[in-house]
């Protein structure tokens, strides 16, 4: 049997294949991840908030810093905990499932963290805050990569880490103006009840929000799952073909997945999965790893160690977090005319040298009164994250929605997920104690990530940029690709002229005998 890929039909010419509803669709959805962005942001705003440190005790208790690590390190095991919800809910009950129960138990931590008395209670349901945010940040990223067509999958991809960012500002900005209230020591209690906003706003929208086609068509809904293509994916004259194409080709493809169903052990077995498995480990853990979260969220303790005063401190949170938000906007420009694997490298590459020259600007000067180079140091935190999320934050989710078959899609994401929790658990945990006994030299390990994460990306990452979900397949050497387009043109599904589709150009695998 001779297995090929074929012609590209993602999109014809002239047109785009997505509508205002879609759009629309998505930044909705997105809610979840600017509720993971907020609930992620605030604590470091919390830290930095006289009446968060005055009511918990961290200025008078003497293991202070354990607490503050204990905080985000039991963040970060409730987020394992919630990647694993997402597994077992997300194939079983749908994605818009997965994701009502991420709000209702971010609704929860969020009111029980508002109430704390103490540091204990508070860290304890942080716990359900963290749980929320990676079921978040795993079902959210799943979700839209299969409501997206091929050929704008990275900008409207993209949409989930600008609501990241809207998270990490509104965090920011709203904790400044709590700061400037006056007549208790409750002001931090107003940001961290404000984390339950997205929640309840994307729960109240859930009925009218659609479901993934490819889970509509594993459950057997095809005329559902058909409709709903042809109301989101419709051409600029209303054309449907694209979505019947669409449609035929996604329902191959499931019905083959239901036959090669996979468990964890068997992703491990084979080595097409097993390469998918590393790079959906090596990606989030190097980019973690790179220090991303370190920064922001000891950014309180970093900026006042440069001489910064707490109102200013917060302010410069807010600035970083605005790069947050503004920076994937420019992505948007480019991220679908780029490789994959050059796109993620550069934005490692990019991120490995502002960290090298941050870390050279603290050893030089920490504890001077050389000004200028201390506001440097500020300066290459906000260069650092500029290319961390213009470069590989966004990227990196619909990356990992596009390199995994529909039928372990929810099991890839996990795998991803979970290298994010234990990279922050590992690095965020040990910084309060690094920063103490080494100081700069800690960043000389995310200067190694980063640089580790470089190197993978340009050696081992494919380039999935414009290709169907349902064809990447073949750049992994899988065997088992169903859909071709010789089977489409049978179908008389295929373009109905080569000027009709802008990507008629033939990408034919070599040849594989069965």
């Amino acid at each position: 049997m001779v297995h090929a890929v074929a012609q590209d039909t993602t999109a014809e010419h002239g047109q785009r294949h997505f509508t205002s509803k879609l759009v629309f669709n998505i930044i909705v959805i997105c809610f979840g991840t600017t509720s993971f962005g907020f609930c992620n942001a605030v604590i470091g705003t919390s830290l930095g908030q006289p009446s968060f440190i005055k009511h918990m005790k961290l200025d008078v208790l003497p293991n202070a810093t354990s607490l503050e690590s204990a905080v985000l390190a039991i963040y970060f095991l409730g987020g394992l905990f919630g990647t694993a919800c997402h597994t077992l809910t997300a194939d079983r009950y749908g994605r818009k499932v997965s994701t009502s129960i991420a709000c209702a138990v971010m609704i929860f931590g969020a009111a029980l963290c508002t109430a704390a008395v103490n540091m204990g209670m508070y860290i304890a349901f942080r716990f359900f805050c963290g749980w929320a945010s990676y079921q978040f940040l795993s079902t959210v990223p799943t979700w839209v990569a299969e409501i997206t067509p091929p050929s704008h999958r990275g900008v409207l991809g993209n949409i989930i880490a600008v609501n990241i960012g809207v998270g990490y500002v509104l965090s920011a900005y709203i904790g400044i103006g709590f700061y400037f209230l006056t007549g208790n020591d409750d002001q931090w209690r107003g940001s961290t009840a404000l984390q339950m906003l997205f929640p309840i706003l994307l729960l109240s929208a859930m009925y009218w929000l659609p479901e993934s086609p490819r889970y509509l068509i594993a459950k057997d809904r095809h005329e559902e799952a058909l409709a709903l293509l042809k109301s989101l994916h419709a051409g600029a004259n209303h054309s449907t073909n694209f979505a019947e194409v669409e449609f035929y080709q996604i329902k191959q493809q499931v019905q083959s997945d239901v036959e090669h169903k996979m468990s964890f052990v068997d992703i491990f077995r084979k080595p097409t999965m097993r390469k998918r498995a590393l790079i959906s480990w090596c990606l989030p853990w190097c980019m973690l790893g790179s220090g991303v979260l370190v920064i922001n969220n000891y950014g309180s303790a970093i900026y006042s160690k440069l001489g910064y005063d707490s109102f200013q401190v917060l302010l410069f949170l807010a600035g970083w977090d605005c790069v947050v938000m503004i920076a994937p906007f420019i992505c948007m420009t480019f991220v679908d005319r780029v490789s994959r694997t050059y796109l993620l490298a550069t934005g490692f590459f990019l991120c490995m040298c502002t960290l090298i020259v941050l870390a050279a600007l603290q050893k030089t000067y920490l504890g001077t009164e050389n000004h200028a180079a201390l506001a440097a140091c500020v300066a290459m935190t906000f260069l650092y994250v500029l290319a961390y999320v213009m470069f590989l934050d966004g990227p990196m989710f619909f990356y990992l929605g596009e390199i995994w078959p529909s039928h372990v899609r929810v099991q890839g994401f996990s795998i991803g997920t979970t290298a994010n929790c234990v990279s922050n658990l590992v690095w965020t945990s040990a910084a309060p104690a690094a920063f103490a006994s080494i100081g700069w030299g800690y960043y000389l390990f995310f200067v190694v990530q980063a640089f580790l994460g470089g190197v993978a990306a340009l050696l081992f990452f494919p380039d999935t940029a414009r290709k169907p979900l349902e064809e990447i397949a073949a750049l992994f050497g899988d065997q088992d690709v169903v859909v071709f387009q010789q089977d489409l043109d049978r179908k008389g599904l295929g373009p109905e002229s080569e000027k009709d589709n802008v990507d008629y150009q033939e990408r034919v695998q070599p040849a594989e005998k069965a």
